[in-house]
Order: C-alpha cells, then sequence, then structure tokens
C-alpha cells in the first residue's frame, strides 16, 4: 500500500516573530531620521527660493530707484522711523508689494513661533505676524556683494539667532546676500545666541559691520550700519 505524506504546515515561531518585529523596529529607527532629515532639506529649500524671490524683487526696485534698496517708506508717511528709515523689515517689504512682488506667502516660513502660525493674507498688505524675514536696509546694488541683504528672521536681535529659528538645531540659517546669491550658511551653535559663520568659517557673525584694516577685512560682512539690521517684530 502506497503511504501518503501529509504535508505539516509551517507557521512562525514566537521567537522567530520577535526576530522579525525587532528587525522592523531597527530598520523604523534608521529610517525616521534619515526621512526627517530628507522633510527638513525641503523646507529649507523652500526657504532658499523665498529668499531668492525677495532678493530679485530688491533688484528690480533699486533699478527704478537709482540703485537704491527698499528704505521702507512707500506711501505711508506714518510708516518708518522719525529719521525717515523703516523701523522693521515689513516696512521694506511692503515697498516690494504688489509691485515688484504680487504674493506676500514668500515673506512667511513656519517657525516655532506661536504668534506666526498662519500664513499671510493676500491683501497686499504686509503685516508683522505675517512676515518671518530679516532685511538689511540702507544698501544699494553697488553695495558689498557679500554683505547680507535678506535673512530668517527669527532673531533676539540683528545676526543673533533665538529659540524660534526652524533650523536651530541643525545650526543653518539661510541668508540671500547683495551680489544676488542665497545659501544656508552654518550656525555658530545649535542654541539661542547662535551667529552665521562665513562661508569659509572666517567670520563668526556676518551681521557685524565690514571694516578694513591692514592685514585684509576684519569685522563681518555688512555693508551698513548693524541697527539697519531689521526684524519683523
Amino acid at each position: 500500500m502506497r503511504k501518503v505524506h501529509l504535508k505539516r504546515k509551517q507557521a512562525f515561531t514566537l521567537i522567530e516573530l520577535l526576530v522579525v518585529i525587532t528587525i522592523i523596529a531597527v530598520l523604523a529607527s534608521l529610517a525616521t531620521p534619515a526621512y526627517t532629515r530628507i522633510q527638513e532639506n525641503a523646507k529649507i529649500s523652500k526657504d532658499v527660493n523665498n529668499v531668492r524671490q525677495i532678493i530679485l524683487g530688491c533688484r528690480a526696485f533699486s533699478a527704478d530707484e537709482e540703485g537704491a534698496f527698499p528704505w521702507g517708506m512707500g506711501d505711508d508717511e506714518e510708516s518708518g522711523s522719525e529719521d525717515g528709515s523703516a523701523s522693521s523689515s515689513v516696512d521694506a517689504f511692503n515697498d516690494l508689494i504688489p509691485d515688484y512682488i504680487d504674493s506676500e506667502a514668500i515673506f512667511w516660513i513656519r517657525t516655532k513661533n506661536p504668534d506666526k502660525q498662519s500664513p499671510p493674507i493676500e491683501n497686499d498688505e504686509l503685516e508683522s505676524e505675517e512676515c518671518t524675514f530679516a532685511y538689511c536696509a540702507g544698501q544699494f546694488d553697488t553695495s558689498f556683494s557679500r554683505s547680507p541683504l535678506v535673512a530668517d528672521g527669527e532673531m533676539d536681535g540683528p545676526g543673533t539667532y533665538g529659540e524660534f529659528h526652524p533650523w536651530l538645531r541643525s545650526r543653518k540659517a539661510v541668508v540671500g546676500f547683495v551680489g544676488g546669491h542665497v545659501k544656508p550658511l552654518k550656525l555658530t551653535q545649535s542654541t539661542p545666541g547662535a551667529t552665521v559663520m562665513s562661508e569659509d568659517k572666517q567670520i563668526e557673525d556676518i551681521f557685524q559691520e565690514k571694516s578694513q584694516e591692514e592685514g585684509g577685512e576684519s569685522g563681518g560682512l555688512l555693508d551698513t550700519e548693524q541697527s539697519n539690521v531689521l526684524l519683523p517684530e
């Protein structure tokens, strides 16, 4: 008589199941930081693009104003400070809207600041809570090309980044320069009080005023008074 061999159903043992779960957990723990970095890099790329568009608007403005970048007065006699200059970056950026920049959305990125969680309302009037970028007033298209013009604006003071800066832990800040180039630069630290280093790491605070001494440049890269570094406020 022919013997009939019955196939036994194979199933995972408890140990095998635990091994599979452990492997999945390890892979997930490795993938999460990589995914987080990819997300942050995408947001920084958007930040770079926003700054680039603001720089282009400033340069278009300067072409109509004998080389001068916005000062923030516009047609509103009450805007700006007593000496006729802007009191915040919002004042200056409003000079660009809507003739040179037709979307207020580029002046905002999501940050940790609880007062700036909503994107701008497109009404041709930028408000302080709708702006997250700083602006360095008092410059011209002939100013030092490596002088900062537009940058991430979540600062505690001119060039000093605070707790609300979205790339603080990654030690990055996006800066656009008079010459038109825009790039993420390294911060000196990952805690509040960080400053932006030059690309060659020779200057620890590019928002310090530029000075010239024997032996080359010293100080920072800013080709205007530091008091002209305007925050959104």
